[in-house]
């Protein structure tokens, strides 16, 4: 089995609907990756605390748990149950695959190329 890299039309629609996810819910993806990574529980309330740290506003705890329902109605994140009262979220393959496109784009990033010429030249 050979490897192939992925087209352009993959690489500028990354499966996993990344352009269908609000910019609030692409940070929710991302705080639950981190906090799997940090192996801390990605629960409604420490993402929550976790946004609040990077957001220059006040987050509505309401918004984060709407939102994380969203992402597990479009199959981007499972629930796992803590205890009675808490649940963590994990992400799906698709959830996985979606944040892996969206490095791939980044990582194609050529930011000087992408500025306009008279920025450049400043």
């Amino acid at each position: 089995m050979t490897e192939t890299n992925p087209t352009h039309e993959e690489m500028h629609h990354p499966s996993g609907h990344w352009y269908d996810c609000t910019g609030f819910q692409r940070d929710l993806l991302l705080g639950i990756a981190t906090h799997d990574r940090l192996d801390q529980a990605p629960c409604g309330a420490n993402l929550h605390r976790w946004l609040e740290g990077r957001y220059p506003h006040d987050v509505n705890r309401s918004r984060v748990y709407t939102n994380l329902g969203d992402l597990y109605d479009a199959g981007m994140v499972k629930r796992r149950p803590i205890n009675d009262r808490k649940t963590a979220y994990e992400l799906t393959e698709a959830g996985q695959e979606c944040l892996a496109a969206h490095g791939r784009l980044v990582e194609e990033l050529d930011l000087p190329d992408m500025m306009p010429a008279t920025a450049r030249d400043q």
